[in-house]
């Protein structure tokens, strides 16, 4: 496991920004961090980039405990890329040869090393090039060549694609996607951007007032909720987490008429309407419970249930 978070608190003052009972970050995972502006993305992501410190709370890196005062222990190979990158000033090649100069690194073998890795993010061309005048896209490739250089195996992205054109932002996937395939890199990506959470990211993370939440982002930009299908395809019935009752603050509606269904690469999606307007995506991930959905008609009602009230049922 690459983070382990356990009742990890994070206070400004006399206000809560994180609050997390527990969660747990794989090794060589692509993840995506979602929630709105406030929603401690950027606090959670630079206490996992050791550049601040939980209130209170126990954070685990690599199976081991990180003691208070002692963050910048672990920082090595674990980088931070803000939202808009600073580049030196001086070359592009300068930039992306610092880190391996400040190790000690000849300068022929970091110069070669450093041009192997701009012919990689597509920038060798502009290695000469003032790397303030970069464009934010141009930017953003830069300081992935430069983590590199520094040895990077842990790469957070605060916001990459806020202020970058389509192009830029079908780059930064394609990108991304090689360092964690080629490279086996553990990506951490905090975003706005629902395609990208969507195409390139394993599994994500979503935060609403500092605390985690259970949903997933649908490829369209929509949000479903785990659940599962029990019965069969005459009286099934869609079960939800205590916990997601919670989140949607009611009780689940009882009976909802199927109004759409979908397969996507994560499982299959059920849209139900509830009355009054009011509707609820789901998403079913069990293969037996896909195989179920399959079997499913638009129109039919369905049950909707708690699974608290189904083991009591």
């Amino acid at each position: 496991m690459l983070y382990s978070l356990r009742s990890l608190r994070r206070r400004f003052g006399q206000r809560t920004v994180l609050d997390i009972d527990s969660l747990d970050i794989e090794e060589r995972t692509i993840y995506g961090l979602v929630g709105a502006n406030g929603a401690g993305k950027s606090t959670l992501m630079r206490i996992l980039s050791f550049l601040d410190a939980p209130t209170e709370g126990d954070l685990v890196f690599r199976g081991e405990k990180v003691p208070p005062g002692q963050e910048a222990r672990f920082r090595q190979g674990v980088v931070w890329v803000p939202q808009s990158p600073v580049m030196f000033t001086g070359s592009l090649l300068y930039n992306i040869e610092y880190p391996m100069a400040l190790k000690g690194i000849p300068a022929p073998e970091r110069k070669r090393k450093a041009m192997d890795l701009l012919d990689s993010v597509n920038l060798a061309p502009l290695a000469r090039s003032p790397a303030p005048r970069l464009s934010g896209g141009e930017a953003q490739r830069a300081s992935i060549a430069r983590a590199l250089a520094a040895g990077a195996k842990v790469i957070h992205f605060d916001e990459p694609t806020a202020h970058v054109d389509q192009r830029s932002l079908e780059d930064f996937i394609a990108l991304a996607g090689d360092l964690w395939k080629i490279q086996g890199l553990s990506l951490l990506i905090a975003t706005h951007n629902a395609a990208l959470a969507a195409e390139l990211c394993h599994r994500q993370i979503f935060l609403a007032q500092g605390r985690p939440v259970l949903q997933h982002l649908l490829p369209g930009g929509g949000l479903a909720w785990p659940a599962r299908l029990v019965g069969s395809g005459d009286s099934a019935t869609v079960i939800i987490s205590p916990e997601v009752a919670e989140q949607l603050d009611r009780e689940p509606p009882g009976r909802a008429v199927l109004r759409g269904l979908a397969e996507i690469a994560a499982g299959v999606t059920l849209r139900l309407e509830c009355g009054s307007g009011r509707s609820l995506e789901t998403l079913i991930k069990d293969p037996f419970c896909r195989e179920l959905a399959r079997t499913l008609t638009l129109g039919r009602t369905l049950e909707v249930r708690s699974e608290s009230h189904e083991e009591h049922a």
